[in-house]
C-alpha cells in the first residue's frame, strides 16, 4: 500500500466546498475521465452509502466509511483494480477559505500490484488534477 496526499486552498467557504465535493454529479466535472458517478444505495449520502464511478474501461463500486459534515469524508473502493483503496477528503476552514486535502491509501490488485510505482504516480496526477479542477470551478462561481 502507498499513501498519496495532495492539497489545495480554495477561496470559498468550507460549506460550499463540502457541498460541491459530496455531490456525486460533480465527479465528471472535476475528473474528465469519469463518465458517470451515482449513488446506488437509498437514502441520503453518508456512512454506508454505496456508489459507482464509471470510467471508459472500468467501473468501480465504492462505499462511504467516514462522513463528518464540513470536516471529512472517506470512501473505500469495493471492486475493480483499486479494491481496498481508501480516499479521504479533509476540509479545513481558514479565514473564509477552505484547505482541501485528499489522501489516498492505494492498494492495487492483480497486474497492477506489479506496477505499483506507476499506479501511485497516476493516482497523484489524478488527485492534483481533480483538486485543481474543483478549485477552478468553485472559484469561478460555476459550481451549481
Amino acid at each position: 500500500m502507498a499513501k498519496v496526499v495532495s492539497s489545495v486552498t480554495i477561496d470559498r467557504p468550507v460549506e460550499a466546498v463540502w457541498e460541491f465535493m459530496t455531490n456525486l454529479s460533480n465527479a465528471p466535472r472535476k475528473d474528465k475521465d469519469v463518465l458517470e458517478a451515482r449513488q446506488i444505495s437509498p437514502g441520503p449520502f453518508g456512512v454506508g452509502s454505496t456508489a459507482i464511478l464509471r470510467y471508459p474501461r472500468q467501473t468501480y463500486s465504492l462505499r462511504v466509511i467516514e462522513y463528518e459534515p464540513s470536516r471529512r469524508f472517506t470512501f473505500e473502493f469495493t471492486s475493480g483494480l483499486l479494491k481496498g483503496t481508501k480516499s479521504s477528503f479533509n476540509f479545513e476552514a481558514t479565514d473564509g477559505r477552505t484547505r482541501l486535502t485528499r489522501t489516498d491509501d492505494v492498494r492495487s490488485a492483480g497486474f497492477y500490484r506489479l506496477v505499483g510505482p506507476f499506479v501511485v504516480r497516476r493516482v497523484k496526477k489524478v488527485e492534483e488534477s481533480d483538486l485543481a479542477n474543483a478549485k477552478r470551478i468553485l472559484e469561478s462561481g460555476a459550481q451549481s
